[in-house]
């Protein structure tokens, strides 16, 4: 992966100096600045652009420019440089040639005639002035614009925001004005000198925003890194996780205690069987097809990614659930439309997903709803975890890093790095369970049926049958539990619990996950992650392979389809 390049061009003069010129320079940078430091973009920045120093760089970063950034004098043929004026069709054919470059900002006076050119030059967005600007203004629109780019709004909100915010201060006398003589007259003060220009064809640039990936800087390549061999293969990830969870789980905590009574290490195929067992299904499923691997393969890799996605899936779908509730419950919950436009893309998914950021922006921005809101966590750890995902963390990079690894997996790797990969891939998967450990604290259940019990004269009694979905190796039965309660909970729905010997509180976690033999009145688990939305059928996968599909309409368990139409409007 390459790193998107922002290349900010800046040009001022002794005749004519802009006061506030370099200001915006020092602003934008220090907008973007935290996003170079964690290897999301370069930044690229020339505070006495010369007409060859812009040349240069483009043959630089060809195919790699995402916006180029012009600030000083201009006019409506021209961008005054450094050292002469440089004419805007040159520039437009040079820029043509970056094939990635999704925004042109020219912020300088009049520069709206330059955009046809630009345009039609394949550019798909660009940012220019129908009048003169002040130069006041002009930093202040810059700076609104970047700042809210470089929080994770896209291209249109970003622009909107500044819009706004020169709208609120329009008052402001007009004095320096960014135009290479003297200043053009200015139009109707409630017309906005700036506008973003795009084609009817590429529309959907309006929707980019920075993407939070850092490029190539996590995989090690040509580490020539090995596994331990006296150890066993996946002797470090089983201990890593047994330590983090070990408060969760009696039988690991018994197995500790009698290893050190012994003075010997836990036995490792007893230690594996009871971490399996401690995570509810989707991720346990996943972490005994990678512990019951012990070669070196590009299907060992795979694995660990498979592995990574779904629980980083179920902790979304989680934390979805429980928005749907909330919103229920509360009607006033409001969120932006940046925020709507995340859910938007899960719940309305035209095909499947092919990565976990789309997730990792789900867990982010709900729990920044939550919190502004003052809306506790069912799952209370996810209260702590929230900054981990916006931190330079080991735990964000760790997630970086295995979605470089899927990207890799895409493709060819070579035999001589596919052991190196697998090492540096265990390695990160045990950072992400040093955060995620929590997840072995609830109990995942199918609430197969719930049957009344009521006596004469006395409260009634809801008992519900229900299987657990969580110890694997221990085979899912057809009834493993009857839970009494004085209220009932859901029929047919896949729950997280609190506590397995108890109904309340509980987390109903459908139509995000379903049990296709709940739902079909027959015995065990069968459990389905949703995917995407083909024409009339919602699609879902089967957890454990991630392969098999199972349509859901109004003729095959139309009460989950339903249920899914429902959340989308109180989501949405």
């Amino acid at each position: 992966m390459n790193q998107p390049v922002f290349f900010l061009a800046f040009a001022n003069d002794d005749d004519r100096h802009l006061p506030l010129l370099d200001q915006e320079r020092k602003t934008i940078t220090q907008h973007l600045f935290p996003l170079e430091n964690q290897s999301f973009i370069q930044l690229v920045t020339e505070s006495a652009a010369t007409i060859q120093d812009i040349a240069n760089y483009l043959s630089q970063i060809k195919d790699r420019l995402a916006i180029f950034h012009y600030a000083g004098h201009a006019d409506s043929q021209s961008l005054v440089l450094q050292d002469q004026t440089a004419d805007g069709e040159g520039l437009a054919d040079m820029l043509k040639l970056q094939k990635n470059l999704k925004l042109v900002f020219l912020n300088g006076c009049s520069t709206q005639e330059q955009v046809k050119r630009l345009l039609n030059n394949g550019v798909p967005a660009v940012i220019a002035t129908s009048v003169a600007i002040e130069d006041q203004s002009a930093m202040n629109f810059a700076n609104t614009f970047y700042q809210n780019l470089a929080t994770q709004h896209t291209i249109k909100e970003a622009f909107d925001m500044a819009a706004a915010r020169h709208k609120m201060a329009s008052s402001q006398p007009l004095e320096w004005h960014r135009s290479p003589g003297a200043a053009p007259l200015v139009a109707d003060a409630d017309i906005l000198p700036w506008g973003l220009y795009t084609l009817d064809e590429a529309k959907e640039i309006l929707d980019w925003k920075i993407p939070l990936r850092a490029s190539g800087t996590f995989i090690i390549a040509n580490a020539g890194l090995k596994y331990n061999t006296s150890k066993g293969m996946n002797t470090k990830l089983v201990e890593v996780i047994a330590n983090e969870i070990i408060e969760y789980s009696p039988r690991i905590r018994f197995m500790f205690d009698e290893a050190k009574r012994r003075k010997k290490d836990p036995r490792m195929r007893e230690l594996r069987a009871a971490v399996i067992d401690a995570f509810p299904i989707p991720i346990g499923v996943h972490l005994r097809r990678l512990l019951q691997s012990d070669k070196v393969s590009v299907d060992r890799l795979s694995r660990m990614i498979n592995l990574y996605q779904v629980t980083i899936e179920f902790l979304a779908f989680i934390l979805l659930a429980q928005l749907w509730d909330e919103r229920h419950h509360k009607t006033d919950i409001s969120y932006t439309e940046t925020q709507n436009r995340v859910f938007d893309q899960i719940l309305n998914a035209g095909s499947r997903p092919s990565g976990s950021d789309m997730y990792l922006d789900v867990i982010r921005t709900i729990s920044d709803i939550f919190e502004l809101n003052d809306i506790k966590h069912f799952v209370s750890e996810f209260h702590d975890l929230k900054k981990e995902y916006y931190e330079d963390s080991d735990f964000l990079n760790a997630h970086l890093a295995l979605e470089e690894l899927a990207d890799q997996l895409k493709g060819t790797i070579a035999a001589d790095e596919i052991e190196s990969f697998c090492v540096q891939a265990e390695d990160h998967l045990c950072t992400i369970f040093k955060h995620i450990g929590f997840a072995a604290k609830y109990t995942l259940a199918t609430i197969k049926k719930i049957e009344l019990h009521k006596q004469r004269h006395a409260k009634p009694n809801f008992v519900h049958n229900l299987v657990i979905l969580n110890r694997l190796t221990e085979n899912i039965g057809d009834l493993d539990d009857i839970l009494v309660s004085d209220e009932f909970s859901d029929n047919n729905a896949v729950v997280l619990l609190n506590n397995e010997d108890e109904v309340y509180p509980y987390l109903n976690l459908s139509p995000f996950l379903i049990d296709e033999n709940a739902l079909s009145g027959q015995n065990n688990s069968k459990l389905f992650f949703f995917r995407y939305i083909e024409g009339n059928n919602l699609i879902y996968e089967l957890i454990e392979n991630r392969r098999d599909l199972l349509q859901i309409n109004e003729d095959a368990y139309d009460t989950v389809k339903e249920a899914y139409q429902a959340l989308k409007r109180q989501i949405l």
